[in-house]
C-alpha cells in the first residue's frame, strides 16, 4: 500500500514538474519574443508568419517613398483605401505591430520631417515654424506643437535653441 502511495506521489509530483516547466517555457518565449520586437522593430515587421507583412511593408512605403503623411486630410479610411485594405485591418496592423495608434503614427512621420526641414539650415530658416508644420501635414498650429512635443519632449522653440547651440 505505501508502495502504490509512493508511486502516485510521485507520478503527481512529475505532472506538477512538467507542467511548471510548459508554464515557464511559454513564458520565456513570449519575454523573448517582446523583446525582440523592441530591440529590433524593424525585423520584426518582416518577419514572414506575420500575417500584416505585406500590408506594413506598403504602409513604410506609401509613409516613406511617396510622403502620404503630407496630405493634411490623411484619414485611416483614406489610407487604408489607398492600400487596398479596410480601415479596422489597418488599424489593427499599426496597433498590434507599431504598438501605437493611427493618430500617433501617423504624426511621428510628420514630427520626422519637421525635424529634417529644422535640420536643414537653408530650408526652415525662410519659413515660419507654423509654415513647416502645415508642410508636414498638420492642419492647425496647435496640434504641430501638441505633436511635437509629444514626440520630442520639448516645443519647436527649445528644439530649435538646442540646434543652434548643438
Amino acid at each position: 500500500m505505501a508502495t502504490n502511495n509512493f508511486i502516485i506521489l510521485l507520478i503527481i509530483l512529475v505532472i506538477l514538474l512538467a507542467s511548471a516547466l510548459t508554464v515557464f517555457v511559454v513564458l520565456f518565449i513570449r519575454r523573448d519574443k517582446a523583446l525582440r520586437k523592441y530591440l529590433f522593430p524593424d525585423h520584426y515587421t518582416q518577419v514572414n508568419d506575420n500575417p500584416d507583412t505585406k500590408l506594413l511593408q506598403a504602409l513604410k512605403s506609401k509613409m516613406e517613398d511617396e510622403h502620404v503623411f503630407t496630405d493634411s486630410s490623411l484619414t485611416l479610411h483614406k489610407l487604408a483605401k489607398q492600400l487596398g485594405t479596410n480601415r479596422s485591418t489597418l488599424s489593427k496592423a499599426i496597433n498590434t505591430n507599431m504598438g501605437v495608434n493611427f493618430s500617433t503614427y501617423l504624426n511621428s512621420y510628420r514630427i520626422k520631417e519637421a525635424i529634417r526641414i529644422f535640420n536643414s539650415d537653408t530650408v526652415h530658416k525662410s519659413y515660419k515654424i507654423e509654415s513647416i508644420g502645415q508642410m508636414c501635414g498638420f492642419n492647425t498650429r496647435q496640434a504641430f506643437h501638441r505633436a511635437f512635443k509629444q514626440e520630442t519632449g520639448m516645443n519647436t522653440r527649445q528644439y530649435l535653441k538646442k540646434q543652434k547651440k548643438g
